[in-house]
Order: C-alpha cells, then sequence, then structure tokens
C-alpha cells in the first residue's frame, strides 16, 4: 500500500496548522521538538501561529538521533497530559521519534514489540501532522522510522503505513536557520532518497517520475543553497526535493542506507552517512540496472564522460561533506561483523541487486580508510 500525507507547502504554510488540527479533532496536541529549535524561536513560533485555538503541550527532548527511552518519555508526557494527537516540529529525528510516540500512545505494549513487525500497527494511531525544518530526510512524507535502542547503537525500523504523518506542513521559510554544513547534509540524504527509490525494482512509474523530479531539483539547486542561505527559491527548492525524496522511499530504501545504517551506532549524522556510501553502492549496483542509471546521470546533470557515482562524489565534496566516515571521526571496527550486518539489512530486500557479504567489506573498508 502506497499512501502520502495531506500536503500543505509554501511559505506561509505554518499558517494551516490550526486549520489542519481542526480537520484531525485535534484540541490538545503534543508537540515533539528539540532543544535547538527552541533557541531558535521556532517554537515561539508555533505557539504564535497557533494562538489559543488548541491547547499546546510541549515535549522537546528529542536527541539528534532519536532514542527509545526519548520515545518512551514522550509517550508519558502524551498520556499524563491527555493529549489527542502529535505535531513534530524538527528534522527527521523528531518526526521519526514522533511517529512511534503516536504509534505507543495508542496501542499496547512497548516499542521493541513493534519492530519489523509492521502486522501489528493498526490504523488507530494518534493523528500525526509533521511540520519539517530540514530539507532532507523526507520522514514528512514516509512510512517509517528508525529509532536507536541507545545512543550508541544501531537504529532499528518501525515502519507501516498507518505510520504516514496525516499532515506534512512544508514552509521553506522554517529552514532558513539551518547552518550550511546542515543544509548541505540533509540535501544529500534527499538525494539519496530519490536515488535509492528510483533504482528500487518495486515498479512504480508514478514514484520514479517523482524520484527523478528530486534528483534534478538537488542536482541544480543545492550548492546554491549552502552558498547562500537565504535564496528563497533555492530553499524552496530543496524542501519539494526533500519531499520527493520521501515519497521515492515508497518503493523503499537500498543498500547505501544498509551501509549507513551500520555506520550508524556512533552518534553521526545520517545524511552524511548515506551520502558518502552513495557513490560506492552505485557502482557496485551499475552492471543491475540497465538504462536507469543512464536516466539517473541525465537527471543529476552529468558532464560526457561522468557517470552518476561520479556526480554524487563530486557534489558532496563541492558542498563540503568529508570524503570518508574515518574523517568524521568513526574509528575502524569489526569489518567482518560490519559486512555482516549491512548484508543482513531489511533495505537490501527492494534493491536491484543484493551486494554480497564481500562486496559490503569492500565498501565499508573504503569509507574507513
Amino acid at each position: 500500500m502506497v499512501q502520502f500525507p495531506r500536503v500543505q507547502f509554501d511559505f506561509g504554510a505554518l499558517a494551516s496548522l490550526p486549520s489542519e488540527l481542526a480537520a484531525l479533532g485535534v484540541t490538545r496536541p503534543l508537540l515533539v521538538t528539540d532543544q535547538g529549535l527552541i533557541k531558535h524561536g521556532l517554537v515561539d513560533r508555533m505557539r504564535h501561529s497557533i494562538g489559543q485555538t488548541q491547547t499546546l503541550v510541549l515535549f522537546a527532548d528529542v536527541p539528534e538521533n532519536p532514542t527509545a527511552a526519548a520515545v518512551e518519555a514522550g509517550v508519558s508526557r502524551f498520556k499524563n497530559e491527555a493529549c489527542d494527537g502529535v505535531v513534530a516540529l524538527g528534522g527527521g529525528s523528531v518526526i521519526d521519534a514522533s511517529k512511534a510516540i503516536a504509534l505507543c500512545a495508542t496501542h499496547s505494549g512497548m516499542l521493541d514489540d513493534y519492530f519489523g513487525r509492521p502486522e501489528k500497527i493498526t490504523p488507530h494511531v494518534a493523528p500525526l501532522i509533521a511540520i519539517p525544518t530540514t530539507a532532507g530526510t523526507g520522514s514528512e512524507a514516509s512510512r517509517g522510522a528508525g529509532i536507536h535502542p541507545t545512543a550508541t547503537s544501531r537504529a532499528r525500523a518501525v515502519g507501516s503505513p498507518y505510520l504516514v504523518p496525516k499532515v506534512a506542513i512544508c514552509d521553506p521559510e522554517l529552514t532558513f536557520t539551518l547552518p550550511p554544513h546542515l543544509t548541505a547534509g540533509t540535501g544529500m540524504d534527499a538525494l539519496t532518497h530519490c536515488i535509492e527509490g528510483f533504482l528500487s525494482n518495486a515498479v512504480n512509474p508514478p514514484v520514479d517520475a517523482i524520484a527523478l523530479s528530486g534528483v534534478r531539483r538537488v542536482a541544480t539547486y543545492l550548492e546554491r543553497v549552502v552558498s547562500d542561505g537565504s535564496d528563497r527559491e533555492a530553499r524552496w527548492q530543496m524542501m519539494m526535493a526533500a519531499l520527493e525524496g520521501g515519497m521515492a522511499l515508497a518503493k523503499s530504501p537500498g543498500p547505501a542506507h544498509a551501509v549507513a545504517n551500520t555506520l550508524g551506532d556512533r552518534g553521526l549524522h545520517h545524511g552524511v552517512l548515506v551520502t558518502l556510501a552513495m557513490p560506492h553502492v552505485l557502482r557496485c549496483l551499475a552492471p543491475h540496472v540497465g538504462e536507469k542509471l543512464e536516466q539517473l546521470a541525465h537527471a543529476l546533470m552529468a558532464k560526457p564522460g561522468e557517470g552518476a557515482a561520479d556526480v554524487v562524489e563530486n557534489l558532496a565534496r563541492r558542498v563540503g561533506l568529508p570524503r570518508t566516515v574515518r574523517a568524521m571521526g568513526y574509528a575502524p571496527s569489526d569489518l567482518d561483523e560490519m559486512a555482516a550486518d549491512a548484508a543482513a539489512s531489511f533495505f537490501n530486500l527492494r534493491s536491484p541487486y543484493r551486494p554480497t557479504t564481500h562486496e559490503y567489506k569492500t565498501i565499508i573498508a573504503e569509507l574507513l580508510r
């Protein structure tokens, strides 16, 4: 089942929040966010947009990478305050945590009961409105969430069509406070979602078209917005690319996400991890994707003699991302265990080719050089 949220998109879209809450019958929402957004004034802006229409209950303890403990604390706050819906204001971590809170607030048991068990998730998830403040993760339009059991463990996935937010309010103005390095990392994250969604062997031509549209937007506008964060057109285009990336994930992520998840046990930025893995994965998949590789290179506006992997690699360098995960501070670990973990990942299920454990070991070794 492919399901997308109702979308409010444009500068000023935040003003639609009260009417969207009313349409869902939500009168006491839990606002899930993080301390950084309080500091930057976005929570105050949210309060102003709501006015006195609803009573807003604040939960601002989502860490940079969402943890099970943060989800449990959010669920307790939801129940203790008798909330009837969730508003997620933030990046992918906040929105993923909000999905898990909306699930556990209305379902029995613990979050651990739902990892990898989509059949246990019913339609009775608390209504969720996602308001992204980054342009990258696409979690506002996707069915899954990655939650870390602890701050230093790999993420586990919970997913279901019922976890897709009811509404996505995408206001590019909310991304203006995003610094260049996060603009770059989240923007490249959007690109990887579009690429892996497009290359997935699931058949969905409309989603393929959406994915290629997102690829072209990132290739055209990411450098502009990293260079000038006040560029309104580039901010608009990148938020659209992120939304398209989230929609592309309806066809499933792929091996680059398997590698990023394996490397995701040190608290490093997911968008950067998956970006660094992407060129290596593209070269591994190249013999198995046929004409799709040419279509991808065209969307990336590759120059003559330049492949899709080269474009992604060069773009990442131009926007200032590191070249290896070792440069991010990731110390070498047990390569055999890491390769086995990536090879066993469910992210491989819809890949046009499933890399072998040896191929994953080679990819990860390159990233650790």
